[in-house]
């Protein structure tokens, strides 16, 4: 088989790729101006990925060429995507090397599984839903990922594969009427399309027997590197890619690898001068913030002009002597693992919209604020007399009685979360004794609106540092970043470094998953406190993890006067003694270390900020020493999953709250597997992870027994390296061990929990924990983070002890727990499960001074909502007295269920209906008929009376009724009634009108004429 030099790194091959495919250069058999298909097959997944997105970024080196580039990976969805690209033009074909040998749908077979689809053409519902469970697509209640589709009303959803966007369908009774794009995270539609294409998504009943030699024939090209095998036909013609020197029949591509060292003021140089001497340089950025930073630096040496500057995913850079060309990369040049956000890394709603208790699920505890606490039963179609079918909430209390409330009280229930998370005693339909209840927690919610407003205004009156606005230099620090800011990520260093310019101490919790760039938010902050001339400490629970940060600041900090400093209680006595007196003299700028900071014998010249890496690791003496702190300075905490009491207090308002949710570039949702222990299932899940070159975590929570379950482990897996790590180590052996395992002298390191905040190692994208029914919910949590940091689908398995059959035995908390990471396994979850711990675990007492069990007694959300209003009360700004409007009229206005099957999501527009006011009518009819398609009659009725009712309850009416062909109206007491309007509504309808005194309110009596529409005469009678 000939051999191919010449053409080392990703960037290389992707430059011979589209050499070959111009004609710029040729090989034997692939001559200039053919039209045949060009493979090129890669190590792995990345490698494969690095080679297409080196195509992509190359092409304004050859003219803007078009030419079209394919990837067939691992991930079957996607090789199907990359046919449909195949089929429309694409040469090249980058491939992992199970992709020759997949099974794939023939052309064929692939044109009669796709679904093409154009408004007005003949094509029933039924029939598109038919198609597209046969090409593989799976049924969900919304459509979020690639491959799914969703129905509801006389809409269908479907997130095609290719192109890559989600597609709304609407129907009539037998044609298609419309099509449009929409955003799977608000579900909002975007722009028509003139056309659709559904093509297979695999599985399902899609069929595929052929390979991919069906797609590109026999006359294909195939470049393989050399000592990989795949499954390529023998009759393929095949060039083996490989290293010099070259041997008699090798032709050599004359690429040569970028030279390594010097940092990048050495690459810098060595461009300038190359282009001093006449070759032609370029530098690809992974970003335009970089591209200008890289351009001034260039700049500084003289080098710019000569230089041609690019934006592109080029990961590698190359030299080609021949043609004088050298192309550098950002991503080389300053040792950066980034990676851009294929198509197919990642698809998840973001979780966006108003902080709130998570959504009702049936049997969970509500409290209904005028009868107390109750199960929740659902969402439940009601006939009413004279009304028809409406849809209520049923509620259970004590001795199994039934209550079902109409839409109009739905915003007197609210979710049910206790302060220690016990379970809740139901409340009996008796409501004298909840009146009680309701009378004591409001006299301990007047002491406590004290203390809260007391604690305010001392923190509102202390004196804080006011930090300067940015300076060039943190600007430049700023724009150093080697990723692209996130949306949430961009907003929480604005909140962060805001209020460190505001002239009081700042007090804010940043929330985000692991990974999702909390980190760079402190190190911002910490660089402003340095510019400030001011200290910064960062206290972080395990020496680990501190060794870490040290390492990550120092890094990022590096050619900046920022003096950093380390300090742990391992290091040895005469170092400690010398960072101390650095701190006492102001020579040591930022300081990261973990609880040995907060002792005694640590002082600081001029402390600015503390940033506090997961408060909750910390004991409480350690909390002591942080509340002495943090009173003085900024404070910034960090966490994923934060306590309730953390939570409570931020959503208390007492703390500012910065939310990180949206993932960055790149990352993938960590399948979360949960089951009974099973020596198969451990085998299988580690084996699988050593097979594609990775290393796994295995969680056993016991030292004592920790050494035979590594000989155990062993003997099921004789092949596998096994290290171990534990709490009862010694600083050095746990970290020598730690060190080692990133150094891949381990497969698989065997741990306690002391794994939770360690080092961020990609390599590791398995995790098992046995007994995981032990483990709180953010420990799990923080457990499955230290997994799934790069672009590697990684598995989390949760087990339980073997012989259940399922998790019913576990305690009613450990099955919530273990319920609860299965179920939020989606990027960005942190904050849900953070108040899915709420609810489990409870909400803490608010000031951590009390233990009251008054919480427990009417629930956190009712009882802080009842400070909030004492609060706003003695603050002078009391909120308008609630007016309630009943309104009884003999009209079906409800969603039905068949319209919108999704009972949460008619619960949300229940809600949204109760909260609208006059003019919102109209934007939530568009809403609700983007998502489903023409209302219904029951529907209309019910946004038609969104006016209706706001009006009247601005005029001051509390009942509106209506008995046969008679309406009538009540006023509450208090009513802005004008003096006029009597005499005007006499006039109005003459001998219609009568007017009511009595014990129930004063008001008027009405008859309808036959037919006459009440709403539209109320709708009169109001505007008069």
């Amino acid at each position: 088989m000939p051999r191919l030099l010449g053409a080392p790194g990703s960037g290389a091959r992707a430059y011979l790729a589209r050499s070959l495919l111009s004609g710029r250069w040729t090989l034997p058999g692939f001559p200039a101006g053919t039209q045949e298909s060009l493979v090129l097959l890669a190590r792995d997944q990345e490698e494969a990925e690095d080679t297409a997105d080196a195509f992509q970024a190359l092409g304004p080196l050859f003219g803007g060429d078009p030419a079209a580039c394919a990837l067939l990976g691992d991930d079957e969805p996607a090789r199907l995507a990359a046919l449909e690209q195949v089929r429309s033009g694409a040469r090249l074909l980058v491939c992992t090397p199970a992709a020759p040998g997949a099974a794939l749908p023939r052309p064929a077979e692939f044109s009669d599984q796709s679904l093409i689809l154009k408004p007005g053409c003949a094509s029933s519902r039924e029939r598109v839903l038919e198609g597209l469970a046969q090409a593989g697509y799976q049924r969900v209640d919304y459509v979020e990922s690639p491959g799914e589709f969703a129905a509801r009303g006389a809409v269908v959803d479907f997130y095609g594969l290719e192109p890559l966007r989600a597609v709304r369908l609407l129907f009539d009774e037998a044609s298609l009427v419309s099509i449009r794009t929409f955003e799977p995270s608000s579900q909002a539609t975007l722009e028509f399309l003139s056309e659709a294409k559904a093509v297979p998504a695999g599985g399902g009943q899609a069929v595929a027997t052929g390979t991919l030699l069906d797609w590109v024939g026999e006359q294909a090209l195939w470049i393989v590197p050399e000592g990989l095998e795949c499954a390529i036909a023998p009759a393929a013609r095949t060039w083996r890619l490989g290293p010099g020197p070259a041997l008699p029949g090798d032709l050599d591509f004359g690429a040569l690898a970028q030279r390594s060292g010097g940092g990048h003021a050495g690459s810098f140089d060595e461009m300038a001068r190359l282009a001093a001497q006449g070759a032609r340089v370029i530098l690809f950025s992974l970003n335009h913030g970089e591209d200008q930073r890289v351009q001034e630096l260039l700049e500084e040496r003289g080098g710019a002009g000569t230089v041609q500057f690019l934006v592109g995913p080029l990961r590698r850079g190359f030299r080609l002597p021949c043609q004088g060309l050298s192309v550098y990369s950002t991503s080389e040049i300053f040792e950066r693992r980034y990676r851009r956000a294929s198509g197919w890394k990642y698809f998840t709603t973001s979780y966006k919209g108003a902080l709130r208790w998570r959504e009702l699920r049936h049997g969970d505890y509500v409290v209904h604020q005028d009868y107390g606490i109750a199960r929740y039963r659902g969402l439940k179609p009601v006939e009413s007399p004279g009304h028809g079918v409406l849809d209520c909430l049923l509620l259970e209390f004590r001795g199994a009685d039934r209550l079902y409330i109409p839409m109009s009280e739905f915003g007197r229930v609210q979710k049910y979360s206790g302060a220690e998370g016990r379970r809740p005693r139901l409340s009996s339909l008796d409501t004298r004794r909840w009146e009680e209840i309701k009378r004591r927690v409001r006299e301990d919610v007047r002491q406590l609106a004290e203390e809260l407003l007391k604690t305010q205004a001392e923190r509102a009156a202390r004196p804080g540092h006011a930090f300067s606005p940015q300076t060039p230099m943190e600007r430049e620090f700023a724009e150093a970043f080697p990723y692209e800011e996130t949306p949430d990520q961009a907003a929480a260093i604005r909140d962060v470094l805001g209020d460190m310019m505001s002239p009081h101490p700042m007090d804010r919790l940043v929330i985000g998953d692991v990974g999702f760039g909390k980190t760079e938010v402190a190190m911002r902050a910490a660089f402003k406190c340095a510019a400030g001339y001011k200290q910064a400490a960062v206290l972080v629970p395990t020496t680990i993890l501190a060794d870490q940060h040290y390492r990550t600041f120092t890094r990022r900090m590096a050619g900046y006067p920022v003096r950093l400093e380390l300090l742990t209680r391992f290091q040895a006595a005469a170092r400690q003694r010398e960072i101390l007196s650095g701190l006492r003299e102001g020579r040591v700028d930022v300081v990261i270390g973990t609880a040995r900071l907060l002792q005694k014998d640590v002082s600081f010249k001029d402390l600015g900020l503390v940033v506090i890496d997961e408060e909750h690791r910390f004991g409480v003496k350690d909390k002591e020493g942080l509340k002495r702190l943090r009173a003085r300075v900024d404070f910034l905490a960090l966490s994923a999953t934060p306590i309730p009491r953390t939570l409570n207090q931020a959503l208390s308002g007492l703390r500012g709250m910065s939310l990180i949710e949206s993932p960055p570039a790149g990352r993938q949702p960590i399948v979360t597997k949960v089951g009974p222990w099973d020596e198969a299932a451990v085998v299988a899940a580690i084996s699988e992870e050593l097979s594609r070159g990775g290393q796994a975590y295995y969680v056993h929570n016991r030292v004592r027994s920790m050494e035979d379950t590594v000989a155990r482990l062993k003997r099921l897996l004789p092949r596998a390296r096994f290290g171990m790590v534990h709490g009862q180590m010694r600083a050095q052996q746990l970290e020598e061990a730690m060190w080692r395992f990133f150094n891949r002298e381990f497969d698989v390191l065997v741990a306690s929990t002391i794994i939770e905040s360690g080092l961020d190692i990609p390599s590791v994208n398995t995790l098992l924990v046995e007994d995981a029914q032990d483990f709180g919910l953010a420990q799990l949590y923080q457990l499955r983070g230290r997994i799934g940091r790069e672009q590697q689908r990684a598995c989390c398995y949760l087990f339980f002890p073997e012989g259940h059959e399922d998790a019913s035995l576990l305690s009613e908390d450990a099955r919530k727990r273990l319920e609860a990471l299965k179920e939020f396994g989606a990027l960005g979850a942190g904050i849900r499960l953070a108040l899915r711990d709420l609810e489990i675990r409870g909400a803490g007492e608010l000031l951590g001074a009390r233990q009251h069990g008054l919480i427990n007694a009417v629930g956190a959300e009712f009882y802080s909502q009842m400070l909030d209003e004492e609060v706003t009360s003695r603050q002078g700004r009391a909120k308008p007295p609630e007016r309630r409007l009943r309104l009884d009229l003999p009209l079906q206005a409800f969603i039905p269920e068949a319209y919108l099957p999704d009972e949460s999501r008619r619960l949300d527009f229940y809600k949204k209906i109760l909260r609208a006011g006059e003019n919102d009518a109209q934007s939530i009819s568009r809403e609700l008929e983007d998502l489903c398609g023409p209302l219904p009659q029951p529907a209309r009725n019910l946004l038609r009376l969104i006016p209706l009712r706001a009006a009247a309850i601005r005029s001051g009416i509390c009942s509106i009724s209506q008995s046969g062909r008679l309406l009538t109206i009540l006023f509450s007491e208090g009513a802005p009634i004008e003096p006029s309007a009597p005499a005007r509504w006499s006039q109005a309808y003459k001998g219609r009108l009568r007017f009511l005194h009595g014990p129930e309110g004063d008001g008027v009596e009405a008859g309808l004429d036959p037919g006459e529409d009440a709403v539209a005469w109320l709708e009169g009678f109001l505007a008069v």
